[in-house]
């Protein structure tokens, strides 16, 4: 899967270059599952299979998956990951 243009291969690599429209994006069209399952994380593909697609609390619920703090931008996200490498 690609976000901001590099190829993830793992959880660390997705918040290391989250971009919260590529995660819709890849989210809405099946592939953020496919990455999932792909990687090892079968608990957190399972937790994307149970969000409706007209859930108004899919962003918040995508945050929960992946441990992320809501209050943080994606720039803020970025960041942390990228200097935990």
């Amino acid at each position: 899967m690609l976000m901001n243009g590099e190829i993830l291969t793992n959880i660390s690599d997705l918040k290391r270059c989250f971009c919260l429209d590529e995660l819709l994006y890849s989210y809405y069209n099946g592939e953020l599952e496919i990455f999932l399952e792909n990687t090892g994380e079968h608990k957190k593909a399972e937790q994307l299979r149970h969000i409706t697609k007209n859930n108004a609390l899919l962003l918040v619920r995508l945050y929960e998956i992946f441990d992320l703090p809501y209050e943080d931008s994606e720039e803020q996200i970025r960041s942390s990951y990228a200097s935990a490498q």
